[in-house]
């Protein structure tokens, strides 16, 4: 004796409904909301474009020959004007390195908008999650015990699986949305430093080098906080460039 085919359970859904009915397709699409992402994340690739412009003012500041600055004040480079070139090249890293600077907070601003779109996307796309999970769960039992070779049910049950292939990739999304979140926190809070604090600091010393009328050796201090604050910026730059995907 055959088993019993088991019957289409009843959902609320489908209320009234069998898996044949057209009726049911249009239940379905109506219970679909599908996700949408925030168009400021269809906008390329901002950790990426914040880890280059940070590299960027890695290598601007790597071609600064801190020591030669210091070399070319003795009295024979004062004699031949060696000293002035060399303080007019730091002048210029400067300005080169302020250009680097301003497309630095280009990128970082877009990598702060990136990241509250991210942090506001991740609810939504939960929301929407839990109600295709919903979905899932009603068409699964609806259509216990149908006949797939029916058309209209053929169509509900690939519906389904096309709705299961959505909710597998929106769990990857979530994951990466929030790996993403944690890796642009971190550039942006390693870029706040560079901006707020040790850039400046750089660049007043590095002025100060640059510009001072008197002889480095009669003002050892001066260069050594120069180097200092050149030390403390490249180490703080040197891990982004390394931290390139």
């Amino acid at each position: 004796m055959n088993a019993a085919v088991p019957r289409p359970q009843s959902t609320p859904l489908y209320d009234g409904l069998t898996p044949q009915d057209e009726a049911a397709l249009a239940r379905f699409d109506g219970a679909l909301a599908p996700h949408e992402p925030d168009s400021e994340l269809l906008n390329g690739t901002p950790a990426r474009s914040l880890t280059e412009a940070l590299a960027t003012l890695v290598e601007g500041l790597t071609r600064i020959d801190v020591d030669r600055v210091r070399r070319r004040q003795s009295w024979w480079h004062r004699f031949t004007g060696a000293d002035l070139e060399a303080r007019l090249e730091l002048e210029v890293a400067v300005r080169s390195l302020r250009d680097d600077m301003q497309n630095l907070a280009q990128a970082a601003a877009a990598a702060e908008r990136a990241s509250r779109a991210m942090r506001a996307d991740i609810p939504r796309l939960e929301a929407a999650q839990a109600d295709h999970e919903n979905l899932i769960d009603e068409t699964s039992a609806f259509l216990v015990g149908a006949d797939g070779r029916n058309p209209v049910t053929a169509r509900l049950e690939r519906r389904l699986g096309n709705l299961q292939a959505l909710c597998a990739s929106n769990r990857l999304a979530r994951a990466q949305m929030l790996l993403a979140v944690d890796h642009l926190g971190a550039l942006l809070d390693r870029y706040r430093d560079v901006e707020q604090l040790l850039f400046p600091v750089w660049q007043q010393h590095a002025l100060a080098v640059a510009q001072s009328a008197a002889p480095l050796a009669d003002r050892p201090g001066l260069f050594d906080q120069f180097k200092s604050a050149h030390g403390r910026l490249a180490e703080a730059l040197v891990p982004a460039k390394e931290a390139t995907p």
